[in-house]
């Protein structure tokens, strides 16, 4: 490596460029750039106090993003001079974002933008809070990309759903029901269990969570294995399976004390049951 510094090192200051010295050698341009790093090659001018300066000037002016060739009109010193002095002085090039200026993204972002008084905004904003569309899907109607429906909504401080609507939930449920699913046995799931698990009961179920706190209506244990329990049963008043008001929280230990001192699953609860809750 010493070797080859020194070889690189004399033949600089023969004159030679830095793509001669990596063939000669070798290497890449890189490497020999590295090697000659302070070295001027044969009949370079001596770096003197007042060029010394002017690169100073030249990096504090370049660092602090103006561009070289307006530093050519300030300073009078030719724009290739001083792309050679960066080079010469190793100091570090700029990259392209700090020459945009905020007024320069301003004035793009209203010339490119496609809804200039914000009316495809406030749309967006309605269709995700009252018709409950989803990103892809205002972007469908709109013609933007969901990104950008998803930018627009959170620059106008709409918190973006965690979980899917009852729409969306409802699609996925049918793309993977019947012979699509994987575990698909021919149908042989009893009727009872499929309309406990429908999408209906999952919902009624959150909503009763939701309004209990994620509470135990008994105990009023927090963080339990928790559920709906319905007060008019759910086999024998079918008009009422879905209903958020013929549920209460609790949890399976009480809820199974509960339905063992009832006598089973399908007598009628009543009692406290039907307090309202504080």
């Amino acid at each position: 490596m010493d070797e080859r510094r020194q070889r690189a090192v004399a033949l600089r200051r023969q004159g030679k460029y830095l793509k001669e010295i990596a063939a000669a050698l070798g290497i890449s341009v890189a490497s020999a750039s590295a090697y000659c790093r302070g070295v001027q090659p044969k009949g370079t001018h001596p770096i003197t106090e007042r060029k010394r300066e002017l690169a100073r000037t030249l990096e504090q002016l370049y660092q602090g993003g103006m561009p070289i060739p307006e530093i050519a009109n300030v300073t009078g010193i030719p724009a290739p001079t001083l792309f050679d002095w960066r080079r010469q002085f190793g100091i570090k090039r700029n990259s392209r974002s700090c020459y945009v200026t905020d007024a320069m993204r301003s004035h793009l972002a209203e010339a490119q933008t496609r809804d200039k008084d914000g009316s495809l905004r406030a749309e967006a904003k309605r269709l995700y809070i009252e018709d409950m569309k989803t990103t892809p899907e205002i972007a469908t109607l709109l013609g933007f990309s969901a990104v950008t429906i998803g930018d627009w909504l959170k620059a106008a401080g709409v918190e973006l759903r965690k979980s899917p609507t009852p729409e969306t939930r409802e699609k996925l449920r049918f793309a993977n029901l019947g012979p699509k699913r994987y575990n698909w046995k021919g149908g042989i799931t009893p009727e009872r269990v499929r309309q406990r698990q429908s999408l209906l009961m999952k919902l009624a179920r959150e909503a009763c969570f939701k309004r209990d706190s994620y509470c135990c209506r008994i105990c009023g244990t927090e963080g339990a294995r928790l559920n709906a329990h319905h007060v008019w049963p759910f086999q024998r008043f079918p008009e009422q399976r879905y209903m958020v008001s013929n549920l209460i929280t609790l949890c399976k230990v009480c809820h199974d004390t509960f339905h063992k001192a009832a006598g089973g699953h399908v007598r009628v609860a009543i009692g406290p049951f039907f307090a309202s809750r504080d």
